[in-house]
């Protein structure tokens, strides 16, 4: 059997454990803090911290040592750290203690423990797709791509179905029997992918064979005072830090780039944020599940209308329209902060508040006369309109996100000459972890579920701003073009 089937399969089990995980993660911590979106931010803040700071680290570590031994470790690190955040979130559902200072100390775990888990995913993705790809397709192209393509069909449709699997068992049984399953496919998976890992690795003798990088920092000199040798390392990682950027800016595609970045500012996307805010409002997991799986249904859609659109009117153009697409899509969710059922502080203006206030307490009258006569309980009822809506802007507008995504790599991929494509990459990658950063240290700011309307209006501002970059960078590429072949 081809070693490409076996790495899928591998790939399989290893990014279900991760979608179930990604997605239970945030109405989890919603649970743990009823009406607060606070501790889902702060969770997010610290995953995106900890890539910021440590994923260069861990990239360097993978470089150095055997493939079989970086494999291995990393996934007795994540599955293991997954495990144990889980179970300390079921001890505070289930609020084995009293003592407030011990459940705050759980809570502190969780997100160590989820952050770190997190950084050896990350740290197993580098290793797979970066590099066990490229050896076991014997640097064919066509091969590469095919398996890149198989892969990337894999994510996207375990997207689908994954959140549901853990959203129905929590909605339908209990929050226990989620942090079962997710308990018990993490030892399933770390077993099962290190064995399909570990035959590969027999199998593919180049992947036996890897040259050890002895790169030292610039600058750096032998000395046996250690401490001098640390300073120096981090005086040339801030120096090469920026020359990354130096390049980054030198490039003509550089704002289309910056775009691609600005994407990540917004909560209008099936993140833990997003997941935890419609829990709260009274959304059931298993629906939420299905929004979260229709959106990665909307996700594949865009991939396969993009490579059609590119053929029709051009990178450039495609580009245009995914983002535009999405900007109209994401309107969906703006209208959703005044619609019924919304809670945002900005849907009650000053001049309502008297009316609002007649209406309830008319209501109330009536609602208590009627109770009195027919000895009936009050009902009272909420709208899902204001939820419904934004979930269906977010829903819709996957397609366009991943049209620009696609855009915007394919057009680095081709203009950014082959010395340089790591240093922008690199700087890409900070970039876009940075812009999504500050997504939840908004959140951590504007935590209540009334504050949400705020948080949608920035992101909806920050996808436009993309659009408008974007739109700057077109203009520029066709003035370019345009005199380029005046003077041809």
């Amino acid at each position: 059997m081809w070693t490409g089937y076996w790495l899928c399969s591998s790939f399989f089990f290893s990014s279900w454990g991760d979608n179930m995980w990604n997605f239970a993660v945030g109405l989890y911590l919603v649970k743990l803090t009823p009406g607060s979106l606070q501790l889902t931010a702060i969770y997010g803040a610290v995953v995106t911290s900890s890539v910021i700071f440590f994923a260069p680290i861990i990239g360097n570590w993978i470089d150095r040592k055997n493939r079989l031994v970086v494999i291995r470790t990393l996934l007795l690190l994540q599955n293991g750290l997954i495990i144990c955040s889980a179970v300390f979130i079921s001890l505070i559902l289930f609020r084995v203690t009293a003592n407030n200072n011990i459940l705050t100390l759980f809570k502190v775990l969780v997100i160590i423990f989820g952050a770190a888990a997190n950084l050896a995913s990350q740290g197993e993705q580098i290793s797979i797709t970066r590099d066990w790809v490229v050896v076991i397709c014997h640097n064919d192209n066509d091969s590469l791509a095919k398996l890149n393509a198989h892969m990337r069909r894999i994510d996207l449709s375990v997207a689908i179905l994954a959140p549901i699997a853990v959203g129905s068992l929590m909605s339908l049984i209990s929050d226990l029997s989620g942090i079962a399953l997710i308990c018990g496919w993490n030892i399933l998976s770390m077993f099962s992918e290190y064995i399909q890992l570990r035959h590969i690795y027999k199998t593919v003798p180049e992947l036996t064979e890897k040259h050890i990088n002895e790169y030292e920092p610039i600058g750096e000199i032998e000395n046996d005072h250690k401490m001098k040798l640390t300073w120096l390392g981090i005086f040339d990682r801030i120096k090469l830090s920026f020359i990354g950027w130096k390049v980054y800016k030198s490039q003509s595609i550089y704002l289309a780039g910056i775009a691609l970045a600005v994407l990540y500012l917004t909560v209008l996307g099936f993140s833990s944020i997003t997941v935890g805010y419609a829990y709260s409002q009274s959304m059931k997991e298993v629906y939420v599940s299905i929004f979260f799986g229709t959106g990665a249904l909307f996700g594949i859609l865009g991939t396969i209308v993009f490579p059609f659109l590119r053929n029709k009117v051009g990178l450039v153009k495609t580009g245009l329209i995914g983002l535009g697409y999405q900007c109209s899509m994401l309107i969906i969710c703006v209208a959703s902060i005044w619609a019924p059922g919304s809670p945002s502080s900005l849907k009650h203006l000053k001049r309502n508040i008297t009316e609002i206030n007649s209406t309830f307490i008319n209501n109330n009258v009536m609602s208590y006369h009627k109770s009195i006569t027919t000895h009936s309980p009050i009902i009272n009822y909420h709208s899902y309109v204001s939820i419904l809506l934004l979930m269906l802007g977010v829903v819709l507008s996957r397609s366009g996100l991943w049209i620009s995504d696609l855009t915007i790599t394919q057009l680095q991929q081709e203009n950014v000459e082959e010395e340089f494509r790591g240093a922008v990459g690199g700087v890409q990658s900070s970039l876009n972890s940075v812009l999504d950063l500050m997504q939840y240290i908004l959140t951590i700011v504007l935590f209540k579920p009334e504050d949400f309307g705020i948080l949608i209006l920035i992101s909806f501002s920050a996808v436009f701003t993309s659009f408008l970059l974007y739109i700057t960078f077109s203009i520029k590429t066709h003035v370019i073009s345009k005199k380029m072949s005046d003077d041809g």
